[in-house]
């Protein structure tokens, strides 16, 4: 342990004995402080102790492996060195309002913040901060903790899980083709009918301006819904981006169900919706969030599949849940659960469908915690109902 050296202290006139006494004291207090430095310099934690004006006293091994200076280069100078902007700049302000006031924000709390090293780069730290009193100085020790390989591994992971729900989406997006197929074929086909009732009008000189203006606002709507289902399509092919964004939660189940409108009406599913019109925006990634609502509704299509045609009903409803959150529920009238239970669901590679890869509701369970919020499962009146809460505010993306 490096630290700033104080001058030795004198004895004089010590009475017979009391040498030798001395002696002993100071030998146990520097084998006391051999073993105290010892166990400094090998921990793994950079420890540094500053003064009330935030000049640095001492410093163990570890810190010059942290931050790159030798302990020369550290002892004698203002903490402030190891800090960022604008860190630095506010940091004898910081300790300033501390020792004016009491109100502790980093002291005996600890936070996760970014330092500088010697050669300009600045990385992450774990950082906690306590104060000691010692000879009546008051003192503060610092522990930092340099977590780069923790937020390398996390981006890796963070990233491995995008390719990952990409991969799920393009799936999804090839099982829904036929059906996708329709629904785009329909108003192109209504495009070319009230063309061909245009080019009609106009050759045979009926060209009544009430009638054309009302063929070509259809032929507009029908663009526009072919458009609509085309742009949803590219949405859930991109990959996501981490930005969020503020969303009509009504609006987007809409969208997404506009994807599966024709396998609903071709599997004689009965739609239900219960919106809660005075629902705030939510924000979050839009693109992850349809990914989980396609995916509930999916599942709960597939439950279905073995229902009797009269008895298949999908709910969807949207409303207010706890601490200003919204709740999002699908619930279908298939065979539940069953003895999967509530959790099980969720695990991965856990499928009851014969070519299923159970891999949907564990991303979609990790997308909605990454926004802050909950997924979970529960056996509703007739079938499995799907909850997904998730705060007004979500978590910000990063």
């Amino acid at each position: 342990m490096n630290r700033r050296r104080s001058p030795p202290a004198r004895v004089e006139d010590a009475p017979p004995g009391a040498e030798d006494a001395l002696k002993q004291a100071r030998e146990r207090l520097e084998d006391r402080e051999a073993r105290l430095n010892a166990i400094l310099d090998t921990a793994v934690d950079g420890i540094i102790t500053i003064d009330e004006s935030g000049i640095i006293e001492s410093v163990n091994a570890a810190t010059q492996r942290i931050f790159g200076y030798q302990p020369d280069e550290l002892l004698g100078q203002n903490v402030r060195l190891l800090m960022p902007e604008p860190d630095r700049s506010r940091h004898d302000g910081y300790l300033s309002r501390y020792l004016q006031t009491g109100e502790a924000r980093i002291i005996g709390i600890g936070r996760e913040t970014e330092a500088l090293r010697k050669d300009g780069t600045r990385f992450p730290i774990d950082l906690a901060v306590s104060q000691f009193y010692s000879g009546g100085r008051r003192l503060f020790t610092g522990m930092v903790r340099d977590i780069s390989d923790r937020r390398r591994a996390e981006e890796e992971a963070r990233r491995r899980r995008e390719e990952l729900s990409h991969a799920a989406r393009l799936s999804t997006i090839g099982e829904l083709s036929s059906g996708i197929a329709h629904e785009i074929n329909q108003p192109l086909t209504a495009i070319v009918s009230f063309s061909e009732a245009c080019l009609r009008m106009l050759r045979s000189g009926d060209s009544d301006s009430d009638k054309l203006e009302n063929v070509l606002e259809q032929i507009a709507a029908q663009g526009q819904r072919a458009g609509q289902i085309t742009r949803q399509l590219r949405r859930l092919a991109r990959k996501a981006e981490r930005e969020h964004e503020q969303v009509d939660i009504n609006r987007m189940v809409c969208d997404v169900l506009a994807l599966v409108k024709n396998e609903l009406e071709t599997s004689n599913i009965a739609l239900h919706l219960d919106f809660d019109e005075s629902l705030p925006p939510v924000e979050c990634n839009r693109i992850q969030l349809e990914q989980v609502v396609l995916n509930l509704v999916r599942n709960a299509m597939d439950a279905l599949a073995d229902v009797e045609p009269l008895a298949r009903e999908l709910s969807v409803r949207t409303g207010s849940g706890s601490d200003s959150g919204i709740v999002l529920e699908v619930e279908d009238s298939g065979g539940g659960l069953g003895d999967s239970g509530p959790e099980r669901v969720f695990e991965t590679f856990f499928t009851t469908k014969p070519d299923g890869l159970g891999m949907g509701l564990a991303i979609s369970r990790t997308m909605i915690e990454d926004h802050g919020g909950r997924l979970w499962a529960s056996q509703g009146a007739g079938g499995a109902v799907f909850h997904v809460a998730i705060p007004i505010h979500g978590r910000a993306a990063s």
